[in-house]
């Protein structure tokens, strides 16, 4: 009876020893990293050729939220150079904040060579609906707001529901669009249609 009491007791201190090491091995992240060969060094095997058969892995991808106008898809070459005011439209429901990376100026570049070509990011906060119908032009408190390509743009709602826009390259993705007889960008928020 001791000995059955003993065995029992040694099962159940190695089963909590074998639950402690899973637990602390499950803290550690271990990844495996392959390298190929590099050049300098000779290969005894055949590199396979790129119409060889090999299992390949799906990329997520992320899709834009579909609005409930067409937007015309810009082209790169007709929004090269364009430069004008933003206006924004918040059509949803939700308090949203827009936030702007701007690209420096050539001469802010220059007096700083050790710094990006983008200045500090920036962001304004609508409320629900607000400049839904004409919207709203931006601004900044020190100087005038002036979008041009490769300029960055997001927005995301305030309220929990982790419902975002973006992220917009100016001039290279589908928003936000010049409207050409204004000569301003227009950045229009939609709710998902369900």
């Amino acid at each position: 009876m001791k000995q059955t009491r003993l065995r029992l007791y040694l099962i159940i201190l190695g089963l909590l020893g074998l639950g402690l090491i899973v637990l602390l091995l499950s803290r550690f992240n271990f990844t495996v990293q392959v390298e190929s060969p590099s050049s300098d060094q000779p290969t005894t095997q055949p590199t396979p050729s790129p119409s060889a058969d090999r299992p390949t892995t799906p990329t997520p991808s992320v899709t834009p939220t579909p609005s409930s106008t067409p937007t015309p898809q810009p082209t790169p070459t007709s929004q090269a150079f364009r430069q004008g005011n933003l206006r924004v439209s918040n059509q949803t429901e939700h308090p949203i904040r827009v936030a702007l990376l701007y690209q420096r100026t050539r001469n802010d570049v220059e007096s700083e060579p050790n710094s990006t070509g983008y200045g500090e990011p920036v962001h304004w906060d609508f409320a629900p609906n607000e400049g839904s119908t004409k919207g709203l032009i931006l601004s900044l408190p020190t100087a005038e707001l002036k979008l041009q390509t490769g300029d960055i743009l997001v927005a995301f709602a305030q309220d929990g529901s982790r419902r975002y826009w973006g992220p917009y390259v100016v001039g290279e993705t589908i928003a936000p669009v010049w409207d050409n007889n204004v000569s301003e960008w227009q950045l229009i928020l939609q709710p998902e249609i369900q």
